[in-house]
């Protein structure tokens, strides 16, 4: 693994920070995306998507910042060449490695191929770096950055491995907030203590995990006990779920 330097270590913290403080129902919002691709230099496209596999990588989720772009001059030929691209979804899906395009291929040999001549060049993209989250069968969840001209270094793929933890817990986070409707009455900060609650997670873990003091998670607790008519977790996690709020699986996340 390669020596994590200080200012990488502060870029880093960053895109922790700014996970930990999002707000909303996106896995991943735009500015933490952003701050992922100051870390990791990415030119042409910085994203995540969740597909669905079983009905032909249908798209179910996608947020992109610096590319944006309209790929439909290429979807065709991405379809006809894809047996030629190492990095696909359904390929990949539980891969649990960061890895690179240039693992695979030399440039010259990545420039023989038509999938590099039909979608990769005209889009811009010389390398990609991908990481796969965890997902429900038949799904894919994947953090994506690809860029022209230099390929992506072992400094790049080792910031990407330290920060896997964390961007899987922003996703599930994300997954709590949604339960936070008119039915429960919580806010969305409650949803996210009550669906760690509900995955087993003590009040320190789940402050660990929130980046906020444990007095501030029993604070939400009482909160949350108040508003459900409850007087402990495991009622609470009970009404929850019975009001009918849906919690990402235990096995959607690692520690």
């Amino acid at each position: 693994m390669s020596v994590v330097s200080e200012r990488d270590a502060a870029a880093l913290l960053d895109v922790v920070h700014e996970g930990a403080s999002a707000t909303g129902r996106e896995p991943f919002p735009p500015a933490v995306l952003r701050r992922l691709a100051r870390l990791i230099p990415a030119d042409a496209l910085v994203g995540y998507q969740e597909v669905d596999l079983s009905l032909g990588c249908i798209v179910l989720d996608r947020v992109e910042v610096l590319g944006q772009r309209d790929t439909t001059p290429v979807t065709e030929a991405t379809h006809r060449f894809c047996t030629q691209n190492p990095l696909r979804d359904p390929l990949r899906s539980r891969e649990s490695r960061v890895l690179k395009l240039s693992d695979f291929y030399s440039r010259a040999q990545l420039r023989r191929l038509d999938f590099y001549v039909e979608v990769w060049r005209p889009l811009g993209v010389d390398d990609c770096l991908r990481m796969w989250l965890p997902a429900p069968p038949q799904h894919a969840r994947v953090i994506f950055l690809e860029r022209g001209g230099r390929p992506f270094s072992n400094r790049d793929r080792t910031l990407l491995e330290l920060l896997k933890p964390h961007l899987v817990r922003f996703r599930v986070n994300a997954e709590f907030r949604r339960g936070a409707n008119g039915a429960t009455g919580l806010t969305e900060r409650e949803a996210e203590v009550l669906g760690w609650v509900g995955n087993g997670k003590t009040n320190d873990e789940i402050a660990a995990v929130l980046h906020v003091s444990p007095h501030t998670v029993r604070k939400h607790l009482e909160n949350i006990f108040g508003k459900l008519g409850v007087h402990t977790r495991t009622a609470a996690t009970a009404r929850w779920s019975a009001l009918g709020t849906t919690a990402a699986s235990a096995t959607d996340w690692a520690d």
